[in-house]
């Protein structure tokens, strides 16, 4: 039956109505099954350059000042109940080469609901006198919660009908290697593929491998080509390549456009309005045309304030040159 559903939303041969409602029910079905199996995976921002420390703990304090920024994203836009995602940032540089972060996440899936904590630890190494490598280490939990009760069963006795809940302790790693001209990330923001097992269902966390990296073109004294890139890796699922340019003028606004190898492409928008505050927009479409008429489309908005507090007045902390925008 769900393969049957599947083929008939993907060859487009009912209204849009229809498609959404098989859609739905598809999740049920799943949902419903006796054997349930969750599996945790992270989002994949559009606006990732910006949220870097929610993947690697080695961007902790990586900008020389202090910084709070929130990020919220919707996905599937015109279904009900849809993926919501939000992030709060924390980072902040300390004496002696440290830095330190927080990062909180919320995801909601449907009946689905993670939240994950983390407290992140950078040390910075000075190895040129314009290139810098950190290194960092990550630590906390996530803490997942599923609300089965609200569907709907025949069976009034069946054990799936209940909520379920696990925490799951867990610990990450990463390397930033950063110059004026170039940065490049590598990080495993969670190790371990914890796993929980009950008689009805089975929470697990993948184990997540990111590599990105990017560089600064200047055209002329006011605008900057950035190109980037980041690839992920998931156990188990083909890795995903997404590939960005943006084009920047005098550090004010940036505007780019980007290509994801999972049939996603978008655009963006990102300004700093004021010298200690950003805001940030990412629209996101699928490429497929098969699914072209489900309307599942993505938003994604971006606030940071800059609170200051750098260490070391003398380094370059230029936006279009160090810092992997």
């Amino acid at each position: 039956m769900p393969i049957i559903m599947v083929q008939l939303i993907s060859k487009g041969g009912f209204t849009l109505q229809d498609n959404l409602f098989m859609l739905k029910n598809l999740i049920l079905f799943f949902l419903a099954s006796p054997l349930m199996l969750f599996s945790q995976q992270e989002s994949f921002f559009s606006l990732y350059r910006f949220n870097m420390n929610i993947l690697n703990p080695a961007f902790a304090g990586s900008e020389n000042q202090t910084i709070l920024s929130l990020t919220s994203r919707n996905q599937w836009i015109s279904i009900d109940n849809a993926p919501k995602t939000q992030v709060l940032i924390f980072s902040s540089p300390r004496k002696k080469n440290v830095g330190l972060g927080l990062s909180f996440i919320s995801n909601k899936y449907f009946v689905e609901d993670t939240s994950i904590a983390y407290i992140d630890f950078s040390y910075k190494l000075n190895l040129t006198e314009n290139s810098k490598l950190f290194l960092g280490l990550k630590g906390g939990a996530s803490f997942f919660k599923a609300d089965i009760t609200g569907l709907a069963s025949t069976n009034l006795s069946d054990p799936v009908q209940k909520a379920v809940s696990s925490t799951r302790p867990n610990f990450g790693i990463g390397a930033l290697l950063k110059s004026n001209n170039y940065w490049i990330s590598f990080s495993v923001p969670r190790l371990f593929r914890n796993s929980d097992n009950e008689s009805v269902y089975t929470s697990s966390d993948r184990v997540h491998t990111y590599f990105a990296g990017g560089t600064n073109i200047k055209l002329t004294d006011d605008f900057i080509l950035k190109p980037s890139f980041i690839s992920r890796k998931v156990e188990f699922i083909p890795m995903t390549h997404e590939i960005s340019l943006n084009l920047d003028f005098k550090n004010y606004i940036q505007l780019g456009s980007f290509y994801r190898s999972n049939n996603r492409t978008g655009a963006l928008l990102f300004v700093s309005i004021k010298s200690f505050f950003d805001v940030g927009y990412a629209y996101e479409i699928n490429t497929d045309r098969s699914l072209s008429n489900l309307g599942i489309n993505n938003h994604e908005i971006f606030l940071r304030v800059k609170l200051g507090g750098a260490i070391n007045q003398n380094e370059n902390n230029d936006e279009g040159a160090t810092k992997p925008e």
